[in-house]
């Protein structure tokens, strides 16, 4: 049974604790959520990443407003873009700067690059919502564990989806222009993308854990999530028709949603199992192809010959 990560955090106190959060993508959504979660269990300082200086400004002040009145909370917004390697290098020196001296306890990455069922590439000849999606990803917790930029114990998660497996998946082909080249439908391209941004996510994750001992990285599920960025039209053919009625019968607020991730972060170590977890909190297996130590290797070389060594 999944643990009540609502009643959990009633007991859960960051107050002078003196830690630093740090929540990429947390302008709009369940990145703002997070962040605001931190803020009422008294987190010492939260940085906010994103792109949009009036968004981010605004969430600062939700957070000064919610922290506790014995426990004022220091906020910070970066701002910056994910669209490319040159952006995501400066990103990840921007907030080891906002880490400072201490070093950053949580880092959680909420970046959206949905799939498209098509292929826009960026500066860097890479899809452009996979370079956001995946790409970032690994380049932010990847530049910020080798810099020396996470605190001792330091805790990573991204929340995305997690656990499947696309079988087929390349490394040559990680846009998968080869693969839409073969005259598939959209409706395909779209769930292959997605089980494709699960396999490399999944992969590179069970990588840092086993690369990095001394650091965790979680990958969480988000589910059906009825935010302002939710738009049951990005979705191709009948995927939208089934979208929106689960929408409507189990999505949840992104509030709801905050506590998941939080929970997972600032909850004793001995009361959490695994490091991979559905959008129910439920210990969730990688996928297959994730799974296959060849194909994480592979990746992994791929990944840090894109992203450059730090």
């Amino acid at each position: 049974m999944s643990p009540n990560a609502a009643k959990a955090l009633q007991t859960v106190s960051l107050t002078a604790q003196r830690k630093t959060a740090i929540v990429v993508g947390g302008t709009l959504g369940i990145g703002a959520a997070v962040a605001r979660q931190f803020a009422k269990l008294g987190c010492s300082r939260v940085v906010v990443f994103g792109r949009n200086q009036a968004r981010g400004a605004a969430v600062l002040e939700d957070l000064k407003r919610l922290a506790p009145g014995d426990s004022p909370v220091q906020v910070e917004f970066v701002k910056g873009e994910l669209s490319d390697v040159q952006s995501m290098r400066a990103a990840a020196e921007a907030l080891q700067q906002a880490g400072g001296e201490a070093g950053i306890d949580y880092l959680v990455m909420c970046q959206k690059g949905l799939p498209t069922a098509t292929i826009s590439e960026n500066a860097d000849g890479y899809d452009m919502a996979f370079a956001i999606q995946c790409i970032s990803r690994f380049a932010l917790a990847y530049l910020l564990t080798t810099r020396g930029a996470l605190a001792p114990g330091a805790a990573v998660l991204s929340i995305a989806d997690q656990g499947q497996s696309f079988d087929a998946l390349s490394v040559d082909d990680l846009s998968l222009a080869r693969h839409l080249a073969t005259g598939i439908s959209p409706t395909t391209m779209f769930l292959d993308q997605s089980k494709r941004d699960s396999s490399v996510l999944d992969a590179f994750h069970e990588e840092l854990n086993i690369r990095y001992p001394q650091y965790r990285y979680f990958h969480l599920s988000p589910g059906l999530v009825s935010s302002e960025q939710f738009d049951v039209n990005k979705f191709p053919g009948f995927l939208k028709y089934g979208v929106w009625l689960g929408q409507r019968l189990m999505s949840s607020t992104p509030a709801q949603y905050a506590m998941l991730p939080v929970y997972i972060l600032t909850a004793p170590a001995a009361s959490i199992t695994g490091r991979y977890f559905d959008s129910k909190l439920n210990p969730k297996p990688i996928g297959k192809w994730a799974a296959d130590a060849r194909n994480r290797e592979a990746l992994w070389g791929r990944l840090v010959g894109v992203v450059g060594e730090n």
